[in-house]
């Protein structure tokens, strides 16, 4: 009986936390597909085919040993510009293709934003 009670409610919990993970990663690589394709987190009223968009990504330098050795990071964060690319396709709600410019470097976490 105790853990009908219970399952209720952490149930109704873990469906909130997933519904919000998306909005946490708005605007990142969630997938990359090719040197020069990648599956972004924009949804398909953020994205549309043929926007232009600028690749990020946040540059944290560590001061004083890092997060381990219990000093903590320190340093201040900067976001530093990668590249450009283009939306080619809205997969789905959640989802759009980008096909950045040659050359560009990207990986899994980074992130674009709309020009």
């Amino acid at each position: 009986m105790f853990l009908r009670i219970l399952f209720l409610p952490l149930a109704a919990l873990a469906l909130s936390l997933t519904g919000c993970a998306h909005g946490l990663m708005r605007g990142s690589v969630a997938m990359k597909v090719s040197d020069t394709e990648a599956h972004v987190c924009m949804d398909n009223t953020e994205a549309k085919v043929g926007d232009r968009v600028t690749l990020y990504k946040n540059n944290c330098p560590s001061k004083g040993g890092g997060a381990r050795s219990g000093l903590g990071g320190g340093g201040r964060c900067e976001k530093v510009a990668l590249g450009q690319g283009s939306v080619t396709e809205i997969l789905n709600h959640h989802y759009s293709v980008v096909k950045f410019d040659s050359g560009v470097p990207f990986e899994e976490g980074t992130f674009v934003e709309k020009r």
